[in-house]
């Protein structure tokens, strides 16, 4: 505590400028009367008339006094007295806050789930005083019945939170720059000050007094409506203070504002208010002296709401009392004038007193029982005699028990395990050694009192004898094996050529394969020939430490036509990549078709993944609680998070973050990462059941202006991070591309088809390209489908366009140079000329073939199906082509 300068300023109460500083020689009679009920607080000094700062004492004027806590408080001048004897003015001044019951009106509402912060701003909305220092007291409501002033409404406040008030300004300069109520747990602290009798304690008064006193107890509550709770209660206080055997009844009514109080609830209020009606109440009066100021003691200082200790040894008992500062008067320029009042009392027992009552008691007790006693010595003999037998009978159990513990040490066999025999402590056909100065396992040997004899066989001889056949069989094996490598090495430097012929078919393969360092290469070139068709395929297969290389080609060449295959599969650990070519001949048509399927595999490491499910939802909201977002697993106490948001608040608001359904603030999101974007970095606290993947995001600390929230993230960590999507809400896989080439070639035209789908993580792309070629007709059209998929819902845009170009002739040639190529590439020119030769017979027989029959009719059906619903695009289309023949 600070001592105060003593100056009184005085404010003109418009322009709340400071007008004149009295010193505390040009002021006397001064008198400052607090009270914490009601936050009563008056002021009283006289002045010289006729002096410069007497002119400025005006109605509605302030006055400045700074207390000894340090707050600087406001007093409006309500009365001036002149006094002409004495040419004196007497000012009296009242806290300035009073004016606050004048400056509005607070109409009849129910007010739910606000905290302090939130009442204090409605009841001082529109005024200069503004909301100050406050304790955080949770949620409560309030209904309000009828109009009121805002100077009661902050009282009803203090008394819903349990909070105490107090008003301050702030003074920079010569201006009053600022105007605070504040609302506090407790004005004062425990000084642990005592006064005493003899000291500082003049006397003090113990009334004892039983007007308030019943035993039988009436308790009601205005319910929902005009309902009206009541429970009547008999207590034990009826036998000592009934008349007549009558009850004396009194009424309660509990101080709350819930509505909707059960029976229950009211009895269990009776009857803690019952325990303090059955018996007589004591109140004190305590006439004290403060010191402090007087003999300039420091620590013997009382301010206001200090809790102190009070001693009274004159009373029998003594009486030792707690109590708490509620009222004062002080005067800055005459410190005798100091008088406080004090409340809340609390008797406080001294426990060794009450130590010796209980023992006085119990001896009075035990000397009306001395017939038990003499029992109970009896009994305690007897338990004496119980107990010496018992000894006798252990003492012989203990010398039985030593007894036994040396037969069995003489009878304990010992094996001692050493490369060299022992030669201490030995005992004839009891010792045995371990002989292991041949290694381990050993030989178990018994000392016979002369000699060490071996308790088992030597395994030397037997083992030598093993050892003999084991390596004869070693060499046998090794020959065998050093010709079943030299076999191997031939074929893996060389090329290995096998034919099979049967009944079916005739199959040759021929195999080339090379091994290096880390590397396996291997080529097959298969050929298979039967009633059937004739089957030609290739294959190459390349193996290295990190991934693996396959290739096929097929060649397959039967009565229906011919049909090539090239497939090319790349794997590694991250990526799978296969293109497959596929050129199928039949009568009167060609078909070509290549796939390309592409799969990236995300590989997501716990710590850098964003923990919060749809947290890329935007929001627009004015209410106090913008979201309540769901984690993907349980948060854990004590574990570092980092929240970061994306968004906007006015100035003086900030994001919040809270656990536990909003009763556990955890931090504001008030560090800059980027430009728009924000975080903060907390210690999760430990959750309450149901909300262990709970997170609120709070628009604090005001509820009635606008946020917006593009999007959130959390991560685990002390690092932000931008957004990203979290793997409970990804595909199986991040992105997949497939692109297919078909091309059909017939008699009636030719037809491309070009398929390209890309599916990521924001939406779904498919590409379709057609082109149709014969002999009038270009027809090309290309249809977009894209489906992006945003916030705000999904959309689906189709986009179609096609032209016609009219040509005299379009020739289709098909060149297969390629697979040709390709298939020549493996220095088989026997393969390739037997294909060419295969082709071009089984093209000319089925050309003969559609030349002598005549197809009237061809249909076509086309069955396009797409569903959309909350899990994304489902595409299916099907092809169907049937062909009818008309015969006479």
């Amino acid at each position: 505590m600070r001592t105060p300068s003593g100056i009184l300023h005085v404010v003109d109460f418009k322009t709340d400028q400071i007008v004149a500083a009295i010193q505390s020689n040009d002021y006397w009679d001064d008198k400052r009367h607090w009270e914490l009920k009601n936050n009563v607080d008056m002021l009283d000094f006289a002045v010289f008339d006729g002096t410069t700062h007497s002119a400025t004492l005006q109605q509605q004027n302030l006055v400045l006094k700074e207390v000894r806590d340090g707050r600087v408080v406001p007093y409006v001048i309500t009365e001036t007295e002149k006094n002409s004897d004495k040419r004196s003015i007497t000012t009296y001044a009242s806290g300035a806050w009073v004016q606050i019951a004048k400056s509005g009106i607070i109409k009849p509402q129910r007010i739910e789930g606000k905290t302090v912060n939130e009442f204090i701003d409605m009841a001082l909305v529109g005024m200069k005083w503004k909301r100050g220092k406050t304790d955080y007291a949770g949620f409560h409501t309030m209904t309000i019945d009828e109009f009121m002033d805002p100077l009661t409404f902050l009282k009803k406040i203090a008394s819903l939170f349990k909070l105490e008030i107090q008003y301050r300004v702030e003074v920079q300069g010569s201006q009053i720059v600022g105007w605070y109520v504040d609302m506090i747990q407790r004005r004062g602290r425990d000084t642990g000050k005592e006064i005493e009798l003899g000291k500082d304690l003049i006397g003090v008064t113990r009334i004892e007094h039983s007007r308030d006193i019943c035993t039988a107890l009436v308790g009601f509550v205005k319910g929902e409506g005009d309902s009206v709770i009541t429970i009547e209660s008999i207590n034990r206080g009826f036998q000592r203070w009934n008349e007549r055997g009558k009850h004396k009844f009194g009424f309660y009514t509990p101080e709350t504002e819930e509505l909707n109080m059960t029976p229950q609830r009211l009895m269990t209020l009776m009857e803690i208010e019952l325990k303090k009606r059955i018996n007589s109440s004591v109140s004190y009066e305590v006439e004290a002296q403060s010191i402090g100021r007087i003999f300039g003691l420091a620590h013997e200082l009382i301010n206001e709401g200090d809790t102190i200790r009070i001693k009274d040894t004159g009373f029998t008992p003594k009486l030792y009392l707690e109590a708490r500062v509620i009222a004062g008067d002080e005067s800055f320029t005459d410190p005798e004038q100091d008088k406080y009042e004090f409340g809340d009392y609390r008797e406080i027992v001294d426990q060794n007193e009450e130590l010796r009552k209980i023992y006085n008691r119990i001896l009075s007790k035990f000397g009306e029982k001395q017939e038990m006693l003499d029992q109970l010595d009896k009994l305690v003999k007897e338990a004496n005699e119980t107990a010496s037998n018992a000894k006798k009978e252990s003492e012989a159990a203990k010398t039985l028990a030593e007894k036994v513990q040396e037969n069995i040490k003489n009878n304990t066999v010992e094996i001692i395990e050493a490369k060299n025999p022992p030669t201490t402590g030995l005992k004839p056909n009891k010792t045995l050694w371990r002989d292991i100065s041949n290694g381990k396992p050993g030989i178990l040997k018994i000392w016979t009192g002369t000699a060490w004899e071996s308790v088992v066989p030597d395994v030397e001889s037997v083992k030598k004898e093993t050892l003999e056949q084991v390596n004869k069989n070693i060499e046998v094996t090794k020959t065998e094996l050093n010709q079943k490598v030299q076999e191997a090495q031939n074929q893996a430097t060389g090329q290995f050529n096998k034919v099979q012929e049967g009944l079916q078919g005739v199959s040759r393969t021929i195999s080339n394969i090379e091994n290096k360092q880390g590397e396996i290469d291997k080529k097959v070139t298969q050929f298979e020939q039967d009633s059937n068709g004739f089957k030609t395929s290739i294959e190459s297969l390349t193996k290295k430490d990190t991934d693996i290389s396959n290739k096929l080609n097929t060649v397959e060449t039967t009565v229906e036509g011919t049909k090539k295959s090239i497939s090319d599969v790349q794997q590694t650990t991250s990526e799978l990549k296969k293109t497959t070519t596929e050129i199928e001949e039949k009568a009167g048509k060609i078909s070509e078709k290549l796939t390309s399927v592409e799969t990236k595999v995300n590989s997501d490491k716990a710590g850098g993944r964003n923990l919060l499910l749809k947290s890329n939802v935007k929001y627009e909201k004015t209410d106090y609680l913008i979201n309540q977002y769901t984690l993907t697993e349980n948060s854990f106490a004590g574990e570092e998070y980092t929240f970061v948001i994306k968004g906007s608040v006015p100035q003086g608001q900030k994001f919040g973050i809270w656990q536990n359904g909003g009763s556990s603030n955890v931090g504001y999101a008030t560090s800059v990462y980027a430009n728009g974007i924000t975080y903060v970095t907390f210690k999760a606290v430990a959750a309450t059941s149901g909300n262990e993947r709970k997170l609120s995001l709070y628009n604090y600390p005001s509820s009635t202006t606008k946020s917006i929230v593009e999007w959130v993230a959390l991560y685990k960590g002390n690092k932000p991070q931008d957004w990203t999507a979290p793997p409970e809400e990804q595909v199986t896989t991040d992105e997949f591309t497939q692109k297919t080439i078909e091309i059909t070639k017939s008699v009636d035209g030719i037809k491309e088809t070009i398929t390209k789908v890309e599916n990521n993580q924001n939406g779904f792309d498919k590409r379709v390209a057609t082109v149709e070629k014969d002999a009038t007709t270009i027809k090309q059209n290309v249809s977009l489908i894209q489906n992006t998929q945003t916030e705000q819902g999904r959309q689906l845009q189709e986009a179609k366009a096609g032209w016609e170009n009219t040509a005299k002739a379009l020739q289709g040639k098909v060149e297969l140079k390629q697979v040709e190529d390709y298939v020549a590439g493996f220095k088989i020119p026997e393969l390739k000329q037997t294909v060419d030769k295969n082709k071009q017979d089984l093209l000319g027989e089925l050309a003969n073939k559609l030349a002598t029959e005549q197809f009237n009719q061809k249909m076509t059906m086309i069955d396009n199906r797409f569903t959309i619903n909350e899990e994304g695009i489902n595409a299916a289309a099907k092809k169907k082509e049937v062909y009818t023949i008309e015969q006479a």
